[in-house]
């Protein structure tokens, strides 16, 4: 008889567990959903998994993307032997068909094949008509490297940019200055010749040639107030998307401490006629972002965009910085790929830049809030949520806030918070990251950021993006960018919305990420 109960006892218990697996189930995903699943370890911390990061070594400048047979080709300097400090570096290679999803390829150009040194900064370029003669369709690299301190190489690629061969030196140094460098490419339809721009100390040199390899010069560009010039780039924008209404930009990398930032990508809007940038009488320069780690940005088109917008990525670090931050496998990150189109503002023609459209779409929303006030010392309404790597959508309501403030707190912990706060009373968004985690004791890495973001019709829409040790934020619609990297304890991931008085906010949305996109 006894036999028999603790029999049927186990089948109850059997039925009951049987029951409750659903349930059990439905929680661990709801769990996984809130808090997720992230590829940084205690070996490996700061990893990001939505932005490309090396597999091992040193991230250097990003290299112009290519879009050849619908996939987006994509170059960046990688030093591998960074660890045990080893010197040089090599074209590293990754590729994506949408801009979110990137795969690692081989390297594309090794450093140190050949007399002259290893491959720096440089511009690619399809050659769809053979005017250099390696044929129709031959990719070709105008590469910077170190010989006669800094001079032009050329490198070909007959299977679409996967590797390359060297042909040689197509530009001297003439003068020998180390400043000589960062060749940038386009072909300019109205010349029927190919303009490539240098960046030689305090201004960027003008060239043309029809062939890519003998080059002749024909104009500058002079800034003297931004530092030494690295990096250019040139391109042609609809404004407002109106393909009638076409403008040019010339953009750079630079040193904004003439204007109360460090560095970045400065431009100017203008007009190029084959040989000579001007810009518009009355306007003056612009930056691209207030953050402190965008610098070496590149643009690039596609057939769909029409004009009307070009993608970029930036490499997000701060010489000022760069050999100071801590890292383990690897260091350096590119950016997310932004939309950057050229609009009328209140203070004339402006680069404005959003995530790419298809980012977020890749992240599962977790909550989804409308319609609600916030008031001071009320608890925290995000506090159930748990994350590393993250967005968040909001628009709020401030035109009854006369002089409170609100804001958001990521990557929180124990002693731990990056905060981003905006001040109604005089319209300011401050980004401080001085209790972040680990810090690089320099002005550059501690000094709050602060920008002038007036509402528009009385709101201030956010667009915030998290990633384990990068925060990206974009105001009222690309306005206004601040991207920044940090370095947070892996315990620390909580986020925090506060106000001193009340704020209404019509959304608010998380969205979690936990996949890796880097593969």
């Amino acid at each position: 008889m006894k036999r028999k109960i603790k029999k049927n006892r186990q089948l109850i218990n059997l039925f009951i567990a049987y029951l409750l697996l659903p349930i059990i189930f439905t929680f661990l995903l709801l769990l996984t959903e809130l808090k997720g699943v992230y590829a940084a370890t205690a070996e490996d911390p700061y990893r990001p998994l939505y932005h490309v990061t090396p597999e091992l070594g040193w991230m250097g400048d990003v290299q112009r993307p290519l879009y050849i047979n619908g996939t987006h080709q994509f170059y960046y300097l990688n030093n591998l032997d960074y660890s045990w400090g080893g010197n040089g570096t090599a074209w590293a290679h990754a590729d994506s068909t949408d801009l979110v999803h990137w795969n690692r390829k081989p390297i594309a150009i090794e450093k140190y094949q050949t007399p002259y040194g290893d491959p720096w900064t440089g511009s690619l370029v399809v050659d769809k008509d053979n005017t250099a003669g390696f044929g129709v369709n031959v990719v070709i690299a105008l590469v910077t490297m170190p010989y006669e301190n800094q001079s032009t190489h050329l490198w070909y690629s007959t299977d679409n940019g996967n590797s390359f061969q060297y042909y040689g030196i197509v530009q001297h140094n003439p003068t020998g200055s180390s400043d000589f460098r960062d060749p940038k490419v386009i072909w300019d339809e109205e010349t029927g010749k190919w303009v490539m721009l240098l960046a030689e100390h305090d201004k960027v040199g003008f060239y043309t040639s029809y062939n890519l390899k003998d080059w002749q010069y024909v104009s500058s560009f002079v800034r003297q107030d931004v530092g030494t010039i690295e990096c250019p780039d040139l391109f042609q924008l609809n404004v407002d998307g109106d393909s009638n209404n076409k403008k040019w930009v010339l953009a750079m990398g630079a040193n904004g401490f003439n204007y109360g930032l460090t560095t970045g990508t400065c431009y100017f809007v203008g007009d190029f006629d084959g040989q000579t940038f001007t810009p518009d009488t009355g306007s003056d320069i612009s930056w691209l972002e207030e953050g402190a780690d965008s610098y070496a940005g590149v643009t690039w088109d596609t057939p769909y965009t029409n004009g009307n917008y070009r993608y970029f990525i930036s490499w997000m670090n701060n010489w000022n910085y760069a050999l100071q931050i801590p890292w383990n496998n690897y260091s350096g990150n590119a950016s997310i790929v932004r939309e950057l189109r050229l609009n009328t503002t209140i203070n004339g023609l402006k680069l404005q830049e959003v995530p790419v459209w298809n980012l977020l779409s890749n992240f599962n929303q977790v909550m989804d809030i409308e319609n609600q006030t916030i008031y001071t010392n009320q608890s925290n309404i995000l506090d159930s949520y748990k994350g590393l790597s993250y967005s968040i959508e909001t628009q709020i309501d401030v035109s009854d806030l006369t002089n409170g403030k609100f804001g958001f707190s990521v990557r929180c912990g124990l002693n731990e918070q990056t905060n981003i706060t905006y001040d109604k009373s005089i319209n300011q968004l401050s980004f401080d990251r001085s209790n972040s985690g680990t810090i690089v004791n320099v002005n550059e890495f501690t000094s709050p950021q602060r920008v002038t973001a007036d509402p528009i019709n009385g709101k201030i829409k956010l667009t915030i993006l998290v990633d384990v040790s990068t925060v990206e934020i974009f105001v009222n619609d690309g306005q206004y960018t601040l991207s920044n990297i940090i370095f947070p304890s892996l315990t620390s991931n909580g986020v925090r919305l506060w106000t001193d008085d009340h704020v209404h906010l019509d959304y608010l949305k998380i969205r979690n990420n936990d996949n890796n996109m880097i593969n």
